[in-house]
């Protein structure tokens, strides 16, 4: 099959255009909100957009996040991709290596092998993914492999050099790899300095802005939302983040409220195939804040959708507490793990992780999200008789 690389970033180009506005009509629905979208700065203490000088008028900031500048040996003397500047090419490199396996690091390693470029994945951790679950990684790594991506992990002193007769090379202690370009997937940071927070008193909290437990800064009448934000909100940078903050900043800034954001049942997902999704504590954060763990793992290759799909990778993993029984935290790496996860999520709202609910359900067979149930109930048993 011939793939035609220009049409393919055309529709990933519009299918983000449209996801955009479709959050930016939601927000301007919204009664008392004007959406803004202009350039934006403060002078004086007052927050200047375009033209116009706003003054008493309550702000929320989302002026979302740009790619990290790593500060690599060699990164000013080569040309270079980040997340953004890979998103509006129009044709793809023949070979790429990509120095990163983050959750942005996979996803465009996997997307682009399958795509034909030739993909080597530089990273200095033992696995992709290594915040995740470690046998998520290992299953992440088998798929990039087996779809052509060549890793290279434990990679250290990583540094980038001009190629030998054009193009990149990544280069680290002891290997190294040339290509034709070089994308560099080691994170996303707030953008914020445009905005000359300094100038209004706007503290900053690790590059972004410091906010309190309602999302106001450290400026009376300013709020601030999604990837602007700073501190150990790093840790939550995702689209929907900031569409659950914002209506709570939004009432918070015109109502008065006093909304406070809880993030311990905030889903996380890496959109390669299969899908690694996840939500509250790993089993390795699970015991490293004092629990007595039980984990289940429930192969998704026992299930009869899967079979009869030929979408046999992956597993469900439970995390329970065995003093109280109540759910810590689960994964999934599945087809459309994502769409599986908030069976998981939902009992971190009730009561802290009382699993009654999802274990008084039932989950239609044939399906994919039964796995859920299976790894719960087994888990609850294993519990119950002193396993």
């Amino acid at each position: 099959m011939r793939v035609d690389p220009r049409r393919v970033m055309e529709r990933v180009q519009d299918i983000a255009r449209s996801g955009s506005a479709f959050y930016e009509r939601f927000v301007a629905r919204q009664e008392g909100v004007l959406r803004v979208h202009e350039r934006a700065r403060f002078r004086g203490g007052r927050l200047v957009v375009g033209d116009h000088e706003l003054d008493g008028v309550p702000v929320v900031l989302a002026t979302g996040a740009r790619p990290a500048q790593s500060p690599l040996p060699g990164r000013d003397d080569v040309p270079f991709l980040t997340s953004d500047s890979l998103m509006h090419l129009d044709e793809l490199p023949r070979s790429l290596a990509i120095v990163g396996a983050g959750p942005i690091g996979v996803e465009f390693a996997q997307a682009l092998a399958r795509l034909d470029v030739e993909v080597s994945l530089v990273y200095r951790r033992v696995m992709p993914l290594a915040e995740d679950e470690l046998d998520a990684s290992q299953c992440v790594a088998h798929a990039l492999e087996r779809d052509g991506v060549r890793l290279f992990p434990s990679s250290a002193g990583i540094r980038l050099a001009r190629g030998r007769g054009g193009g990149v090379r990544v280069e680290w202690d002891g290997g190294g790899v040339q290509a034709d370009h070089v994308l560099l997937a080691t994170g996303r940071e707030p953008s914020v300095q445009d905005l000359d927070p300094a100038s209004a008193g706007l503290e900053l909290d690790r590059g972004g802005l410091a906010v309190d437990e309602q999302l106001r800064t450290t400026v009376p009448g300013v709020w601030a939302i999604g990837d602007a934000v700073g501190g150990h909100h790093l840790h939550y940078q995702y689209t929907h983040v900031a569409t659950f903050e914002g209506p709570l900043a939004a009432e918070n800034a015109l109502r008065g409220t006093t909304h406070r954001p809880d993030y311990n049942a905030m889903p996380r997902v890496t959109f390669t195939d299969p899908e690694v999704a996840a939500v509250g504590l790993t089993e390795l954060q699970a015991r490293a804040r004092g629990y007595d763990v039980l984990c289940h793992r429930k192969p998704m290759r026992q299930l009869g959708k899967a079979k009869a799909m030929g979408e046999q990778d992956g597993f469900v993993k439970v995390v329970l507490d065995r003093k109280t029984g109540k759910l810590l935290g689960g994964s999934i790496v599945a087809y459309h793990a994502g769409d599986l996860l908030p069976a998981l999520t939902t009992p971190l709202h009730i009561r802290g992780g009382d699993l009654d609910a999802l274990l008084a359900t039932t989950f239609p067979h044939p399906t994919m999200s039964e796995g859920v149930k299976v790894a719960v109930r087994d888990a609850w048993r294993q519990l119950a008789e002193g396993g």
